[in-house]
């Protein structure tokens, strides 16, 4: 009888239990309103900051929520997220050749991108996520007069998410529409070692 008490207490523990809050990769503009998720290999942008966290008295301090738990963003986490991206940093591995991305000198299919510019690679998800500035690729007859308007936005706001493979070098990027200027932010850090994710 003991036995089964136990185990009943032991699930009803569980079960209570209050999901810990699964680190994310949200944008580093000083809303963190959104974050990069990436599903079955794809990026998309979901939002996560709740609404109503600043005052007019109080400097804005950014409230995010997943996993059902709520929390505010400090000074102390911003220092321990650029810690943490300086210090599991692939952007080494990153280089940039004719437009296009490439990883260990292998090239990248990210389809018709040109990749301008990259800023932050960190592993993620069994794959690598990159903060950087890509444009859709457009060859002489695919531009303005010929085709296409005549001011493209994505070339003025450049900023963009790029998560790929490492193993099949292929991914997609993402245009962040002007929700990002200051590269990529982890919260909260995770607690565990991410492993580079070519190995």
């Amino acid at each position: 009888m003991n036995l089964l008490f136990a185990a009943v207490v032991g699930l009803a523990l569980a079960l209570g239990a209050t999901q810990e809050m699964q680190p994310r990769v949200l944008m580093g503009d000083t809303s963190h309103c959104y974050a990069v998720m990436v599903r079955n290999g794809h990026l998309a942008v979901e939002q996560v900051c709740v609404k109503g966290s600043g005052t007019q008295h109080n400097h804005f301090r950014a409230q995010v929520a997943w996993d059902g738990q709520t929390a505010t963003i400090t000074d102390a986490d911003e220092k321990a997220s650029q810690e943490w991206i300086r210090t599991h940093t692939l952007l080494p591995r990153l280089s940039k050749k004719h437009d296009s991305l490439y990883w260990d000198d292998k090239k990248v299919d990210l389809g018709k991108v040109d990749v301008w510019d990259l800023y932050e690679a960190i592993p993620w998800q069994g794959g690598v996520p990159v903060y950087g500035s890509t444009v859709p690729h457009k060859g002489f007859l695919g531009q303005w007069p010929f085709k296409g308007p005549f001011f493209d936005v994505r070339e003025m706001e450049l900023y963009c998410a790029i998560f790929f493979d490492p193993n099949t070098l292929k991914g997609k990027d993402l245009y962040l529409n002007g929700k990002a200027y200051r590269g990529l932010f982890v919260f909260p850090i995770p607690d565990k070692e991410l492993k580079d994710p070519s190995n």
